[in-house]
């Protein structure tokens, strides 16, 4: 069912699912919205109204209860949800890493999905309240403009966790009247003014009612009681834990007691006040509370036409349109900056970067933004001082962020350098775009997305060049969030095809002890060209780590693979197996050493590498194999030679001091309170139990694969390459054992053969190559110059064909000097077409300003004749032929 059905539904069974008893002993009583004619409760005989925005409008505004801070005001909520039995926990990272198909935390209830909400796993604490920083990204557009909004904001969450256990401790009265007593004594909103409005909520497979709550106009809280497992086909049952989810922004709940125009005013504090004199902001404080009481109408998600609702509110405070939104721009921008800002910081902190693809394509569209904002309204912002400024506002709440801030002030330098190099490459992408356009034409919508999609070139740029080129440009009002990828992964699989829902889990031995090459098991079944086990030695790929290769009875295994707990041995003969069979498999021992070291090594270059390139760095990528392995770092800029080598030395010093590498199962939720999220360094781990794998004081990380028992054994470490893989994304090719050492030697091999190649020292080889190369480019120029002279001695006596055709066949010449040559040929005589071949078959037809347009068909004729590639226009073209000999023929005719 959908809301909608489930809306009709539960709204039919409304005593079962909204009639609640601590509201009705308040005094409260259901209606009808007369606008929007949704079900609300309240004290007030006469209301009309449910008390959304949308509905009423900002009615608070203004007024103010008791002006906490926005700090404050979470320390106060949080004194009397602890005074009331509730503990209050830590907020979890903005980045979800615990979840595989989230990007991005985006309410409180994601820190406790899948496992506690199921209940496999005890919650940290029941019943909880927790300061979860969220991000979500579908409402960017309207950030800095309805006053509400954000993409960064605190979900206080209030959370119970009712099973067979606890039986039903903590349920709708308990929820809405710790939600009661709050408003009213922490937030100071009065018993008249608040409504409790019915509705239903659904996702992730559960549903139930929920009943939000409104003071003034604006939302306070929504209280979710997820209640009932979706069947399909229109049947559903109770959970086994019924939760309580409510979700309160703590911006909203902080702007209701101070009753400012917008709730960044309040959110921001301090950081927004400097911002605003920077920018030598001048607003009409009169005008702007009567507007900032209509804004919360300019959701884009309520207006069909976000320019004429613009319009309206003008006409309603009875000024010009230009009048009220002149100066209103630049300060709608300001609260958009330091809400993308802020996000920034989080996510550089949590650990992810900007980029062009994934999560990090989001926060690469917020910096976008504020560059725009700042070079298009001169904003004449700090982006250093304005980080700096968020984490000093917000340290009596979240400590967390403060390590990240220098990270985050280097982090937005490369961005704002890589902007605006984007800007300079832009040019001839947007001169071509809105030449195509004539002068008073539009640049459609599609043309947009296509710009900031394909080639990264935000909207407001656009704008900026079409304007002082006379060309309209319609901007979406939710062009952002039509931008804004969704934060979901992908969630398919690929899977075998293979049934394997028959066969139980398979024992995997190898994590009793890795050393061991033998084993004896029974066939279980066989699959297409995979036996399963009942037991097995063979580690499957997974995590990075390539799986185990050896024999079963005898029979070479090709690949070994994991599915859902089964075991699938991929063997050259599957036929010489039947279920029930006993065999005896043996691994190449040497070969798992190998990925042992290299797997083990990998955790040491991750920890090197967060220790010295800051607390950002995570994991994006690995793979283990035999000979070599690599290891894919989240890093906003190019890893220096100088810190590669730094990075070597730190992972070898740690293998010297042979440290033990522990191994833990342990329960997700304890696992994460003793070690933190850090442990989910390779992403989602299945399972409400974690295998932990600890090298002490060194790294802890939630991993399956296969490790040796201590630092030592891994022997030596060194460094391949580096490369950048994409984005964003550092990735450092490594060999640790015998495949480093063979590398090693590789290197000193080719070192003493160069050296006895050129006669000299090795010693003496970097000084020899660098002579050696100086003459070479000396001899180079000579060589070129002597080429210029004959060209210039050619040029004195060429003339054209009785064809206007000038054509010349050349002994080798590289490209660059034919078209110089070429250049230099319609600079005599603008009238020819310039024909020159040289004698590997290099092409090149050009024509001169004053010649008929035809090299191309010039060109093409040679190639079809004389059999060869290339491309070009009708001034020039270039290509390789294969028969000079023939072309002169054809040419020459």
């Amino acid at each position: 069912m959908d809301k909608n059905q489930l809306r009709k539904k539960f709204a039919q069974d409304w005593k079962k699912h909204y009639k609640v008893q601590f509201l009705e002993g308040k005094g409260f009583r259901r209606k009808q919205c007369e606008k929007c004619r949704s079900f609300f409760w309240t004290v007030d005989e006469d209301r009309g109204l449910c008390g959304d925005a949308s509905c009423t409008g900002y009615d608070f505004i203004g007024k103010g209860t008791k002006h906490l801070g926005y700090v404050e005001t979470w320390q106060e909520i949080e004194k009397y949800f602890r005074r009331t039995g509730h503990t209050s926990i830590k907020r979890y990272p903005v980045v979800s890493r615990w979840r595989d198909d989230l990007y991005f935390t985006n309410a409180s209830i994601i820190d406790f999905q899948p496992y506690v909400v199921t209940g496999e796993v005890e919650p940290p604490a029941n019943p909880l309240i927790v300061p979860q920083t969220s991000l979500r990204f579908k409402d960017v557009t309207n950030v800095g403009l309805t006053g509400a909004h954000y993409t960064c904001f605190v979900m206080f969450g209030q959370h119970a966790f009712n099973n067979n256990k606890t039986k039903q401790f903590y349920w709708k009265d308990e929820a809405l009247m710790h939600d009661y007593n709050y408003l009213q004594k922490v937030i100071g909103v009065k018993a008249q003014d608040l409504t409790f409005k019915e509705d239903v909520w659904a996702g992730g497979g559960t549903f139930g009612p929920c009943i939000e709550y409104f003071a003034g106009g604006i939302e306070l809280g929504n209280c979710v009681f997820m209640q009932f497992e979706d069947l399909g086909n229109g049947k559903y049952r109770e959970l086994n834990t019924k939760v309580v989810d409510m979700g309160a922004g703590l911006e909203r709940l902080a702007w209701y007691t101070n009753g400012t125009p917008t709730s960044y005013d309040v959110t921001y504090g301090p950081v927004l006040k400097k911002m605003a004199k920077n920018a030598d902001l001048q607003i009409d404080k009169k005008l702007f509370t009567e507007y900032a009481k209509l804004a919360g109408r300019l959701n884009i998600d309520d207006v069909k036409n976000l320019h004429a609702e613009k319009e309206r509110i003008a006409k309603h405070l009875g000024v010009s349109y230009d009048e009220l939104y002149g100066n209103l721009e630049r300060l709608q921008a300001l609260y958009a900056v330091a809400d993308h800002l802020k996000t920034i910081l989080y996510t550089t902190t949590d650990g992810m970067l900007p980029s062009n693809s994934g999560g990090g394509y989001n926060l690469r569209m917020l910096l976008r933004r504020v560059f725009g904002f700042n070079d298009e309204l001169k904003l004449n912002l700090n982006y250093a001082e304005i980080i700096r400024a968020h984490s000093a506002f917000l340290k009596n709440m979240d400590t967390t962020i403060a390590k990240g801030v220098p990270t985050t002030i280097s982090l937005l330098q490369e961005e704002k350098q890589k902007f605006l190099k984007l800007k300079e490459t832009s040019r001839k992408k947007l001169d071509a775009v809105i030449a195509g356009a004539k002068k008073g034409a539009k640049l459609e919508q599609k043309e947009l997305v296509k710009l900031y999609e394909s080639d990264g070139i935000p909207v407001e740029m656009v704008q900026e060049f079409a304007g002082k080129q006379g060309i309209s440009v319609e901007v979406p009002d939710d062009f952002y969030g039509m931008i804004a990828k969704k934060n979901e992964k992908d969630k398919r699989k690929i899977k075998s095809g293979y049934n394997i829902e028959k066969f139980p889990k398979t024992r995997m031995l190898f994590y009793g002890d890795p050393y061991i090459n033998e084993f004896a098991a029974k066939v279980v079944g066989v699959v297409g060209t995979a036996v399963v086990l009942d037991k097995t030695l063979f580690y499957p790929e997974a995590g990075g780590q390539a799986a185990d290769i050896g024999e079963l009875n005898s029979i070479e295994i090709l690949d070994v693979q994991n599915e859902s707990g089964v075991v699938l041995h991929h063997v050259k003969n599957a036929s010489k197996f039947r279920r029930g069979m006993k065999v005896f498999g043996r691994i190449d021992v040497q070969r798992r050493l190998a990925l042992m070291r290299h797997h083990t090594a990998t955790h040491l270059l991750n920890a090197a590498a967060r220790e010295l390139l800051g607390q950002h760095i995570w994991q994006a990528g690995a793979q283990k194999d035999a000979d070599k392995a690599h290891l894919d770092l989240t890093h906003y800029k190019r890893i220096t030679d100088k810190e590669l080598k730094v990075l070597e030395i730190l992972v070898n010093e740690r293998i010297l001091a042979n440290i033990p590498v522990k191994f833990h199962i342990m329960p997700r939720n304890k696992a994460e309170e003793k070690f933190g999220f850090r442990i989910y360094q390779g992403g989602f781990v299945p399972g409400k139990e974690l295998r932990i794998v600890e090298i002490k004081g060194i790294d802890v990380q939630a991993c399956g694969g296969t490790h040796v028992s201590n630092t030592g054994e891994i022997g030596f470490f060194k460094i391949i390459k580096r490369e950048g893989v994409k984005d964003g994304v550092e990735r450092i090719t490594f060999a640790a054992g015998m495949p480093a050492i063979e590398y090693v030697q590789k290197r000193d091999e080719l070192i003493s053969k160069s050296a006895e190649v050129l006669g000299v020292p090795e010693q003496a080889l970097l000084e020899s190559t660098s002579r050696f190369f100086r003459e070479w480019k000396g001899q180079r120029k000579n060589i070129q110059h002597l080429q210029e002279q004959l060209g210039e001695k050619e040029l004195s006596t060429v003339e054209a064909d009785s064809k206007g055709r000038i054509v010349k066949f050349l002994p080798e010449t590289d490209a660059q000097q034919m078209l110089k040559m070429a250049q230099k040929m319609v600079e005599l005589n603008p009238a020819a077409t310039v024909i020159l071949c040289e004698s590997k078959g290099n092409l090149l037809v050009l024509c001169g300003s004053e010649s008929v347009e035809k090299s191309d068909a010039v060109f093409k004729e040679i190639l079809k004749k004389c059999g060869g590639v290339g491309g070009g226009n009708k001034k020039i073209a270039r290509g390789k032929i294969k028969d000079v000999e023939k072309a002169k023929k054809i040419v020459m005719q």
